[in-house]
């Protein structure tokens, strides 16, 4: 797949499946790599609009993704869709956040702790969002895979949204780009960091609310992106806080005044695009 530029328009942050796929239908990316473009795609209207549904089947079918399903839970506002690859794997893929919807401002913004079944408390709207879906989709997945291994992702609120259902179904991978804190640190030890990569792009604000003060803790394995696009694994929170300091100088500096960028760097960051671009470039 060819190289893609850091992208800081408003575009790329509140249209995010504007651009058209990456997916070229020749080799095929990683599983990361495709979980980070299949997250993005999901932004496609395919519950209400027959175009965008189609638009995002035909993308999938270039990764080798088929028997596709969608999901709306209308009382929340909350999508999601599953597809099978060719070996019978499962993915499903939550939607993120999409600017301007209420139900979805309301999820993210009730952040009120509430016990979680598995273990530990969780952020009360994320767990009304999965209840009102989960259910749906896990009987899909029991009548068209049953025993499949799984891989649930998201970006966003539909990296959360991903985060609670590893804790429930125990898939065999959890790939989440842009997640918020989903639940406190008992919550975060029910999911197996082995299994379990939280992708962070550089200064991306959303990974760090809610604060930790509030008794909220990351769950799965840190794989943070630095400021020129490189996944880096390993990496210190030192480290971590000198390549931030680099990179809003080097945005005010590149991008920030320019016409249709995003104002700073901390939401620019949050753009599904620019994890796209960083895992294309990683090994498989």
């Amino acid at each position: 797949m060819p190289a893609i530029d850091y992208d800081a328009s408003r575009d790329a942050l509140y249209r995010p499946a504007l651009r058209p796929t990456v997916l070229s239908g020749g080799a095929s990316p990683g599983i990361d790599a495709l979980c980070a473009e299949a997250s993005r795609l999901s932004y496609l209207g395919f519950e209400s609009d027959a175009a965008q549904r189609r638009q995002l089947i035909d993308a999938l079918g270039r990764a080798g993704l088929g028997r596709w399903a969608g999901f709306h839970a209308r009382q929340t506002g909350t999508e999601a869709y599953c597809a099978l690859s060719e070996a019978g794997d499962a993915i499903v893929v939550f939607r993120g956040t999409v600017p301007g919807d209420i139900k979805d401002l309301a999820t993210d913004l009730n952040a009120r702790p509430v016990a979680w079944a598995d273990g530990g408390n969780v952020h009360a709207g994320f767990a009304g969002a999965f209840a009102s879906i989960g259910g749906e989709i896990a009987a899909w997945l029991e009548q068209h895979a049953p025993g499949a291994p799984l891989t649930v992702t998201g970006h966003s609120l539909g990296a959360a949204l991903a985060t609670l259902a590893m804790s429930r179904w125990r898939a065999r991978r959890l790939v989440t780009f842009g997640c918020p804190r989903v639940g406190d640190a008992a919550f975060a030890a029910t999911i197996a960091a082995a299994t379990a990569m939280r992708y962070v792009d550089c200064c991306d604000i959303v990974c760090n609310v809610p604060p930790l003060g509030l008794g909220y803790a990351d769950a799965g394995t840190l794989r943070y992106i630095d400021r020129n696009g490189m996944v880096r694994a390993g990496i210190s929170a030192g480290e971590i806080a000198a390549d931030r300091a680099h990179a809003r100088n080097e945005y005010l500096v590149k991008h920030a005044l320019r016409p249709g960028s995003v104002l700073v760097r901390e939401l620019a960051d949050h753009a599904p695009i620019n994890y796209v671009r960083a895992l294309i470039a990683a090994p498989p």
